[in-house]
């Protein structure tokens, strides 16, 4: 019989309340159907117990005897003359054995309660064997992938790591720590010797390691002049040389001649050959120690002007002179004697 039917086919009485359970026996835990009907009078309203939708655990269980709802759906109301028949399905699971006791489920119609009568449906047992059921003996163990190959993928993955870091702490160890307070010439120096010791291999190692050997001579010029040469580019710099009393025509050449080829690799992406890296570390000391001659033959210049400024030039301050002795840039002071 169709179940609308089967809900329709109860009395007429008003408000009367029935109950199905919609199978024959069930399994503990496993989901089933029952179906409440209620019968009234037309223009009254029918409230069915609601399921909870949030977290059972946050709020009570809709229990109708031992089943434990978890879902409902409202079917259709039938109208057969003055009797009006409203019916829900309800999913319900039971956790008893043996059998379990479904009901009273209470239905409102209007202000009254109305309920249900109670149903015993036969539950399966999930045992094997008549009673008194003995535990199944234990199987045979499964068996599982051996971890051996995670452990050696492991293994490898932290010498290689450890390889790495090594080979890390050695390279920042090999390279000079900078000396506070060092002059810029010797400094420079020791920069330069430091690195003619590496033996780069790699385009990347190459890259480096003319990035260095650039930077060496940058550094040298802005602490020794007083220039922006860190931040300026290659014509800007060559241009600022060639403006400073302090140093010679070939000083500048030597120093744009050391820089050019640097540029290429640092941003034109130029690669050269491992053998041809000591190039660039020889120009670079080339033009160190051209640019540092010049300023020393400068600064011998204006001391033996300044002990006799009666020959064209005036006395330095020590203002000055400390300046100069520091690195400062050099400014003219000679005067016409009167």
């Amino acid at each position: 019989m169709p179940l609308a039917l089967l809900l329709a086919a109860g009395g007429v009485e008003a408000q009367s309340a029935r109950l199905y359970v919609l199978a024959d026996t069930v399994e503990a835990g496993e989901p089933f159907e029952i179906a409440v009907a209620v019968d009234h009078a037309p223009g009254q309203q029918t409230a069915f117990p609601a399921v909870p939708v949030d977290d059972p655990e946050a709020a009570p269980l809709l229990a109708f005897g031992d089943a434990e709802a978890t879902a409902v759906r409202r079917l259709p109301p039938a109208i057969r003359g003055r009797v009006r028949t409203d019916s829900a399905v309800y999913a319900v699971a039971a956790f008893a054995v043996d059998s379990a006791r479904v009901g009273p489920v209470e239905v409102r119609v209007d202000s009254a309660a109305v309920a249900t009568g109670v149903a015993v449906v036969p539950v399966r047992s999930l045992l094997e064997g008549a009673p008194p059921y003995e535990p199944t003996p234990p199987g045979p163990l499964d068996d599982f992938p051996s971890a051996a190959p995670v452990w050696i993928a492991l293994g490898v993955l932290g010498a290689l790591v450890l390889l790495g870091a090594g080979a890390w702490a050695v390279r920042t160890l090999r390279q000079p720590k900078a000396v506070g307070g060092a002059a810029p010439y010797p400094a420079a120096l020791a920069r330069l010797d430091a690195l003619a010791r590496e033996a780069p291999a790699t385009p990347a190692e190459v890259e480096t390691h003319v990035v260095a050997v650039r930077a060496v001579l940058r550094e040298y010029l802005a602490r020794r002049l007083g220039l922006p040469a860190l931040e300026s580019t290659t014509e800007e710099l060559d241009a600022a040389l060639r403006a400073d009393a302090r140093v010679p025509g070939g000083a500048a050449d030597a120093v744009r001649k050391a820089l050019l080829p640097t540029d290429l690799v640092a941003f034109a992406g130029a690669r050269p050959a491992p053998p041809e890296v000591a190039a660039f570390g020889d120009r670079t000391r080339a033009a160190v120690e051209a640019v540092e001659e010049g300023v020393r033959e400068a600064e011998r210049g204006d001391a033996e002007d300044g002990e006799r400024p009666g020959r064209g030039g005036a006395a330095r301050t020590p203002d000055a002179q400390a300046e100069t002795a520091g690195g400062g840039r050099a400014v003219r002071t000679d005067a016409p004697s009167p």
